[in-house]
């Protein structure tokens, strides 16, 4: 295909900068003050505007905006007005192309195909930069005939269509995703044959763990936090460097088949359980928003223990049993937990029963992963380089 010849952005367009309102114009009535965070988020709050203004800062619907000021990666974009009437604020452009050179819609893209030059060229410092105007209109853009310029706007918005399709779709499927490990949990319960035992029952102690605050001076030690919980094997990495003194250091070790429990988290989250897969070679202990119960090995597998306590008639046991006012952060006692009934089979069908969910969990530990590590901003960006590089 051949080269699109190009014109700096200047030529394309006239960049109209908005107002600088103080925080002292805002009020609560008013035209609505269309800032950066605006933009990008349409879950952000706007301000008002009730006194005079200049008509060069009102903008409605269909206006062409360029932020040029803000955190790189965030800020920086051209995007279409669609939310009604504002007044414009500082570090945003309206933009009034010259339609009879440049289509509106290509102009957009063009410009977000060009973010990351606009960043190299942006000044300040890593959390706030901005693009001088000068710079901004020295930037070229391709400017193909105006008939080629509507085809690749079709072409791009079609692909972004999709994009934005196989995004939801995505989505849907994560979330359908994230309860197919809990689901496993449910074969725990059988067929209802299995003898239901307290958890105090099946144990041979509980004991809460111990705080200890992140020092100013040398470490000899980390303690856990309540991330080491999150999945079925406790995480040894989800600590904090502390000073442990010798006799706390004993009295709260973490040994192969030790059971944890979160003891306060928020009611989603209160109760999840643990197990030490081995007994870690670093001074390590466990922090008092956590049960240590050592299983007693005669009755249940400290992981089918962990699994367990996991299952949803155990999940609501424990929530019903949590106590607290607030609904961001609960507690559930070691004596309340000891209450919570669970489904206990003899040890080798126990054994069975850990090796089919250890390879489904691990199954559903890489499907998540694997629809997680998708970057649609990644996709979008990629589809507007193809564009600009004429490959649609």
């Amino acid at each position: 295909m051949p080269k699109w010849p190009t014109k700096p952005l200047g030529e394309l367009c006239q960049l109209i900068n908005g107002r600088a309102f103080k925080p002292s114009d805002w009020g609560k009535e008013g035209l609505r003050i269309v800032r950066i965070q605006n933009l990008n988020d349409h879950a952000k709050p706007f301000n008002h505007f009730a006194g005079d203004y200049s008509e060069k800062h009102y903008i409605d619907d269909g206006e062409i905006l360029l932020s040029w000021s803000g955190t790189p990666g965030t800020s920086f974009g051209c995007f279409r007005w669609q939310r009604g009437p504002g007044l414009l604020n500082q570090h945003i452009f309206r933009v009034e192309v010259a339609d009879s050179i440049i289509d509106g819609d290509f102009f957009i893209y063009a410009v977000n195909s060009k973010l990351d030059e606009m960043i190299r060229q942006a000044h300040g410092g890593v959390g706030l930069r901005h693009i001088t105007k000068g710079k901004l209109e020295a930037i070229t853009l391709p400017v193909p005939s105006l008939e080629e310029q509507r085809r690749t706007v079709n072409k791009i918005n079609e692909c972004l269509t999709r994009v934005t399709e196989i995004e939801r779709l995505r989505l849907e499927s994560l979330t359908e995703a994230e309860v197919l490990a809990p689901s496993l949990y449910e074969a725990i319960e059988g067929d209802g044959k299995w003898p239901r035992r307290p958890v105090g029952e099946i144990i041979r102690q509980s004991r809460n763990g111990r705080s200890i605050k992140q020092g100013n001076g040398s470490s000899n030690g980390r303690v856990l936090t309540l991330t080491a919980v999150r999945e079925v094997s406790l995480d040894f990495d989800a600590g904090k460097a502390v000073s442990i003194p010798d006799d706390v250091a004993s009295q709260f070790s973490i040994s192969a088949g030790d059971v944890f429990v979160s003891r306060s988290n928020t009611r989603d989250l209160v109760g999840l359980s643990s197990v030490a897969e081995e007994t870690p070679k670093e001074r390590l202990i466990y922090p008092d928003l956590l049960i240590k119960l050592t299983p007693s090995l005669d009755v249940i597998r400290p992981r089918f223990l962990a699994y367990a306590l996991r299952a949803s008639d155990s999940r609501r046991q424990i929530k019903e049993r949590a106590l607290g006012s607030s609904q961001t952060m609960v507690k559930i006692s070691g004596e309340r937990l000891k209450e919570v009934a669970i489904p206990v089979p003899p040890l080798d069908r126990q054994d069975a029963i850990i090796g089919q969910f250890d390879q489904l969990h691990d199954l559903a530990a890489s499907i998540l992963s694997g629809m997680r590590s998708v970057e649609f901003h990644r996709v979008r960006e990629s589809v507007l380089r193809k564009a600009f590089a004429g490959e649609l």
